[in-house]
């Protein structure tokens, strides 16, 4: 019995030797059906059996290679994903996936285009109580993160007495984190303050800028 290989489509197979005898050593591929002798196309049984065994330990070496350029592209996205989602092609596609699998997106934020709008603010001085109420306003044309707010009391002679930073979460009536081109959202708060206070003066600033 020799190991031959069909010249067309590259089959092994194996052939006995009476039947090469019986038909002068001439066969048919059974898989494209091309006829050729097979001595002339013999294969060595112990180099082909080699070069299978090196093919199947390439096999999970090239699988881990894949997995890994993979994991390295999606790590590398996902650092990405701010810059990314300034982008107009490429927002709604980070959007949705964020929306599927919570990636922790910080959107961009424009201090200068936010507005308190309407502000009514009333200290009430005999029960020491400053009362905010006004509408906050996204003027940008893309998504935002809702900056905090800080409130700075003020003596009478205008020094500062001391300063509350809040986050969306508690000065927003409906909290959300971020606002949409041209969304408003109604801001609501109470503080209890000072005696001395006189004033205040409100400050909007992102995290880790003041």
């Amino acid at each position: 019995m020799i190991l031959t290989q069909c010249p067309s489509c590259r089959t092994l197979f194996r052939v006995e030797g009476e039947a090469l005898e019986a038909c002068g050593g001439a066969v048919r591929c059974g898989e494209c059906g091309a006829v050729f002798q097979a001595d002339v196309y013999r294969i060595d049984e112990a180099a082909a059996e080699t070069a299978d065994g090196a093919i199947s330990n390439r096999w999970p070496f090239a699988v881990a290679s894949g997995l890994f350029a993979v994991s390295l592209v999606v790590q590398a996205l996902y650092a990405a994903r701010t810059p990314l989602a300034r982008l107009t092609i490429a927002r709604p596609v980070i959007h949705a996936v964020c929306r599927a699998l919570p990636c922790g997106l910080a959107h961009p934020t424009a201090l200068g285009r936010f507005h308190l709008l309407d502000p009514k603010v009333r200290l009430i001085g005999a029960n020491h109580v400053l009362r905010i109420r006004a509408r906050l306003e996204n003027a940008a044309g893309f998504r935002q993160t809702v900056p905090h707010l800080a409130v700075t009391l003020l003596a009478a002679n205008g020094a500062r007495l001391a300063r509350a930073d809040f986050p969306a979460s508690t000065f927003l009536r409906h909290p959300k984190s971020a606002l949409g081109p041209a969304e408003q959202a109604t801001v609501r708060l109470t503080l209890r303050i000072p005696a001395q206070a006189a004033g205040y003066r409100l400050t909007l600033f992102s995290t880790g800028k003041r």
